[in-house]
């Protein structure tokens, strides 16, 4: 994973959830009572663990919405790695974007 520069948020880590897992443990604590987190995030970093995460940190959490898209410019550069990982199957050329909401009761 690069330390620096665009390709450490882009890669996130050998599994794509570096940034995600820290966002998910900050969270409760960043939140004062009945603030929101609205956090959007890729389906090829498994938005169910995410959910399941800021659920565990004590938050209420939905998911809002969810769309597929084709692949930006980002996601097709990084095809390839991401299939080598097995994030990525076959030759899909979509991916799907969810929206979670965190709420801090």
């Amino acid at each position: 994973m690069p330390r620096y520069g665009p390709g450490r948020s882009w890669d996130a880590g050998p599994d794509g959830r570096v940034i995600l897992d820290r966002i998910c443990d900050d969270a409760f604590a960043a939140l004062r009572p009945g603030g929101l987190l609205l956090l959007v995030q890729s389906g090829l970093s498994r938005p169910e663990e995410t959910l399941g995460r800021l659920a565990a940190a004590g938050l209420d959490v939905c998911v809002t919405d969810r769309v597929t898209i084709p692949f930006g410019p980002v996601t097709r550069r990084r095809a390839a790695w991401l299939r080598d990982r097995g994030l990525l199957r076959d030759r899909l050329e979509r991916e799907e974007l969810v929206v979670i909401r965190g709420r801090k009761e």
